[in-house]
């Protein structure tokens, strides 16, 4: 009796994700197909190989950044994890978030991992949603950046702005009730001011390391914008793509950095280009999770029961 209607909204919230991914896919080859895709190709083509190098390089050290703050956030409340199975966790949890969604989520990998390092569950389940929090926390600190996109989107009455603006008592709910999970969440870490100012100062180089790799890439493809410029979109595609309605991202993303880097100035091709590039290089970083994705999931059925049990 109980089950059923948590299922059907399981559901429906899946089906959701799936048309929106689809929908957005179908729209983003439309705009491609539209365009001179020699032009796109010689774009991609005419970087030089120690670019893309440095670019990935700086995603690295981003997602290290990453595994340092929630790192910090796991060893403030004293569960024996080694740095390396951090960063191992963390890379694991984006390959399966970029390759696995229809099956387990990022967090879900985390979670499996570091209640299989700790005894106390309910704090290393909870520092998965922390880390979240303070992901979203660092990146509220440099919206303002994007004040010129949010003004533009609001403007011209844009598709997301329509979203984002919106009085439906739904997403209203949901964005209440995600902010009391994560407060509640947050509790345990109140006590420990110094670990959450170190785990903001590791978000934000985390987002600093990302805008320098995009920035590198646009300049070099021709992209008239500035690291500011790039903070502000990144920052902003940051939060549309936290929507639900698409799976990681999926369309949404491309669609989003075409709309702001040809605002930019850049040409469609460019912005296209870009878009091309940063997904693969996103992909490819979380590559290595293929390896351990197996290996942490082994009890994914414990992992689940638990969850059901102690978080909700």
């Amino acid at each position: 009796m109980h089950e059923q209607p948590k299922g059907k909204k399981a559901g429906w919230s899946w089906y959701l994700r799936v048309a929106g991914t689809v929908l957005s896919i179908l729209l983003l080859l439309w705009l491609l197909w539209r365009q001179d895709w020699n032009a796109i190709l010689n774009s991609i083509k005419g970087l030089p190989l120690w670019i893309f190098l440095v670019s990935f390089g700086l995603l690295i050290i981003r997602h290290t950044w990453n595994a340092v703050r929630w790192f910090i956030l796991v060893r403030a409340q004293d569960i024996p994890i080694r740095f390396s199975k951090a960063l191992k966790l963390v890379v694991t949890g984006l390959f399966a978030s970029n390759f696995l969604p229809s099956m387990v989520g990022g967090d879900v990998v985390r979670i499996a991992g570091i209640i299989q390092e700790s005894d106390d569950r309910i704090a290393g389940a909870a520092s998965v949603i922390v880390d979240r929090v303070m992901g979203v926390i660092g990146m509220l600190f440099v919206l303002p950046f994007s004040a010129p996109l949010i003004s533009l989107i609001f403007s011209k009455g844009l598709f997301f702005g329509g979203i984002i603006g919106s009085k439906n008592s739904k997403w209203i709910d949901a964005i209440r009730e995600s902010i009391r999970k994560s407060l509640a969440s947050l509790k345990i870490w109140l006590s420990q001011p110094g670990a959450l100012l170190l785990a903001l100062l590791a978000s934000w180089l985390g987002i600093l390391s990302y805008a320098i790799s995009v920035l590198i890439l646009a300049g070099e493809l021709g992209i008239p914008v500035t690291l500011a410029d790039v903070v502000g979109a990144s920052t902003l595609t940051y939060f549309i793509t936290m929507i639900p309605i698409s799976i990681n991202g999926y369309g949404i993303r491309e669609l989003t950095i075409l709309s702001f880097y040809t605002h930019f100035g850049g040409s469609v091709e460019q912005a296209t280009a870009l878009a091309l590039i940063t997904r693969f290089l996103f992909l490819l970083v979380s590559l290595p999770g293929a390896f351990w994705v197996g290996e942490i999931l082994q009890n994914q059925g414990s992992v689940n029961q638990y969850l059901e049990k102690e978080i909700e």
